[in-house]
Order: structure tokens, then C-alpha cells, then sequence
């Protein structure tokens, strides 16, 4: 049985500060199926992954900022989220990534002392090594997903078919790439197509897609 990976499965597994990085991370690391992916997807992911990365940097950079020039000493990590977050609610980034970052950086560094110098000199050395875990993970799951070689216009081959999805309420992007996992399952067959996008797939699964040659359509949240 292969898989077929929408972009919200790649951002989160590349992005461990995702809400659904988790899930995304389950679906790829632990199973040994073909997950495959098509040059639309790659693109869309490509250039989301490259805004969340200037926003992420934004927020480092802003945290760090603010804790060079920080003189308090906090109480516990509560008492640092909540500084850190009021300080930076002109960054764009969502606050569930940020709270994230900030966690990961609280855990992987073990803090017990939270006076103020330290805790700027851990979270400088953090944000140094910071996207270089990012590469990796972007690098790992380059290696791991099959490209479905098929265009960036292969929605056209199909064009009654994306018409229909789109008069059931499926986004235009979406349409693009669920006819990208029909035309992947024309090749390889009991192709299970896998979102976090529980909206799009219900309404998919309201009607019957039979014309499609996806097996399943599965919300991976």
C-alpha cells in the first residue's frame, strides 16, 4: 500500500514546532509504505517552508533581542513564555509555534536556573544551531518522499474531474493536488491519499469518488 502526502503532511514533519508535526512524523518515520509526493506539492511546500523560516528567524532573533536586554530573572517557564509572548506579538509567526519554540528550547536545555544571563547565553547558542535542524529534517524527508513526476499543470488532464471537486467546496490548490494523487494512483494502485486538512477531506468523503483512483482518504490529526 503507498501514500500519497499532502503539503501540510510535509511542512509538519520538517517543522517540529508544527501542531501536527507529531502526526506527520508517525506517518513517515514509522512506516516502511511508498509515500509519494508530486512537483506541485514540492513547490507549495517549498515556498511555505521558506516564509515559516523567515518568520521563525524574526521571532529567534526578536527572543534573543529581548533577553540580551532583559534584566529579570524568571520563575519558571510559565513566567518566561508569557514575557517573551507579549513582547513579540508584532512577529507574524502563530503563537502555537512560537509557544512551541520556546518550550523545546525551556526542555532541551533543562532549565533549572533561570537567571537572566544564562538564559540569554543558552537561548543565543540555541538560535545559532536552530536552523540547521531544520535543514536536516528538510534534507531526511527529501530522501524519504518518491516524486510523482507529473507537472505542475497535470490538473488540466483532469479538468471535469477538478471542476467537481471544486463545486463540492475543495480549495483550487487543493483540487490541483488531490487530481495529482488520482493520476499517482492510475500507476499505483490502493493509493491512500493522507491530509491534516479534516475539513477538506469530510467534504470529500460527503461524496462519492468513485471517478477518482485514490483508495482512501485519511485525516492524519
Amino acid at each position: 500500500m503507498s501514500f500519497f502526502a499532502d503539503t501540510n503532511i510535509a511542512l509538519g514533519y520538517t517543522i517540529i514546532h508544527d501542531k501536527w508535526h507529531e502526526n506527520a512524523k508517525k506517518l513517515i518515520d514509522e512506516k516502511s509504505d511508498t509515500i509519494f509526493w508530486s512537483n506541485l506539492v514540492e513547490k507549495e511546500y517549498n515556498v511555505k517552508l521558506d516564509n515559516i523560516f523567515d518568520d521563525i528567524d524574526i521571532f529567534l532573533k526578536s527572543t534573543e533581542k529581548i533577553l540580551r536586554n532583559n534584566q529579570k530573572n524568571f520563575l519558571n517557564y510559565y513566567d518566561f513564555e508569557e514575557h517573551i509572548l507579549k513582547r513579540t506579538k508584532r512577529c507574524r509567526l502563530d503563537i502555537n509555534k512560537k509557544q512551541k519554540i520556546l518550550e523545546h528550547f525551556w526542555s532541551k536545555y533543562s532549565l533549572i536556573e533561570v537567571i537572566a544571563q544564562i538564559l540569554y547565553l543558552n537561548f543565543r547558542n540555541y538560535n545559532k544551531n536552530f536552523k540547521k535542524l531544520y535543514y536536516m529534517r528538510d534534507k531526511k524527508l527529501n530522501n524519504i518522499l518518491i516524486l510523482h513526476n507529473c507537472g505542475l499543470n497535470n490538473y488540466l488532464k483532469y479538468l471535469d474531474y477538478a471542476e467537481k471537486l471544486y463545486e463540492w467546496g475543495v480549495h483550487k490548490p487543493d483540487c490541483k493536488i488531490v487530481i495529482d494523487a488520482h493520476d499517482c494512483g492510475l500507476i499505483h494502485p490502493n493509493l491512500i491519499f493522507v491530509s491534516t486538512d479534516k475539513r477538506m477531506i469530510d467534504l470529500i468523503l460527503e461524496h462519492n469518488t468513485e471517478f477518482l483512483n485514490i483508495f482512501e482518504f485519511k485525516s492524519c490529526n
